[in-house]
């Protein structure tokens, strides 16, 4: 069973999906695994049943999981079972008709845009690494990358001459996205002073302090100085800044389809979250600027509406 498992391992990592993805998948078989060998005494995945991950998904619940954290659960073992079927290591798949529990889905926090343009406007522009992180605050919020994908950017991947940069996502998988004028003139800007930063010459184009290139965690550490400056509440990251990209542009009209590819969601019913955002910032807007919510005339009828009533 152990071998098996190692086999997914192996296949994950040659269908390109990131270390951080493999590894979790790791854990729940690997917790699953435990379960069948200590509940069941199983030495082959060909003897699990439907009614033995319900018995699982029982024990998980009884654990005190969250509906969330157990549908991921299932949704790892139901890519797991279906390997296992196609490679003949089982002979029937228990996973069919098991279905995810319901949770309710959190929505990411985002920035509104005169956050979004202050934020950017925050990096001190007399020193070499202001001028770098505001390049690096322009980037994100023109293009909506990951901070992963950021910080694997090489000078082959920019074309600042069509406004646009090849970026590698997850899996592997490359996409072109625009690239704003003002990230642009950024971009420009930080290159002219990039060699201050340089140690030993590299192909990234942001590098750290050291000259070399960014790691995510590392990246993060800086930009994170500039949101909490901005926050008004715990829960923003520097991921918020691709959720605001998104929001934003739905705002403005944007496709839902356009904003897929832009962002590299490989299903459309990722992107669909954004449009609960917008919803609920017109919700906002509308509160803050409708006549009948701002109007003292009309704030004294609805007044004597309720009072009436």
């Amino acid at each position: 069973m152990v071998e098996v498992i190692n086999d997914y391992m192996n296949y994950l990592i040659a269908r390109g999906f990131s270390k951080l993805t493999i590894k979790t998948y790791k854990i729940d078989l690997d917790q699953l695994l435990k379960f069948l060998k200590s509940q069941f005494q199983f030495s082959s995945f060909n003897s699990v049943s439907r009614s033995t991950l319900r018995f699982f998904i029982s024990w998980l619940n009884q654990n005190n999981l969250s509906n969330r954290t157990i549908s991921r659960k299932i949704s790892t073992m139901r890519e797991f079972f279906k390997f296992c079927f196609r490679n003949d290591h089982i002979q029937k798949n228990p996973i069919e008709k098991i279905c995810n529990p319901k949770f309710s889905i959190k929505l990411p926090n985002f920035f509104t845009i005169k956050e979004m343009f202050d934020l950017i406007d925050l990096p001190d522009l007399s020193t070499k690494y202001g001028i770098r992180d505001k390049a690096i605050l322009e980037v994100l919020y023109s293009t909506g990358m990951r901070i992963s994908e950021i910080t694997n950017v090489v000078f082959a991947d920019l074309d600042l001459d069509s406004l646009q940069i090849k970026v590698f996502g997850k899996g592997n998988k490359d996409r072109i996205v625009p690239l704003g004028r003002m990230a642009v003139k950024a971009v420009l800007n930080y290159l002219k002073i990039r060699k201050k930063f340089i140690i030993e010459e590299n192909v990234f184009i942001f590098v750290s302090r050291f000259g070399r290139q960014f790691s995510p965690n590392s990246l993060r550490e800086v930009l994170n100085i500039y949101i909490k400056k901005i926050a008004k509440t715990d829960g923003y990251s520097v991921h918020s800044i691709r959720h605001s990209f998104a929001t934003h542009m739905l705002e403005r009209g944007a496709h839902l389809s356009t904003i897929q590819k832009i962002l590299g969601h490989e299903n459309l019913t990722t992107t669909e979250i954004y449009t609960q955002l917008s919803l609920i910032y017109v919700r906002k807007s509308y509160d803050k600027y409708h006549p009948i919510n701002t109007s003292q005339r009309d704030q004294m009828k609805l007044a004597f509406f309720d009072q009436a009533n």
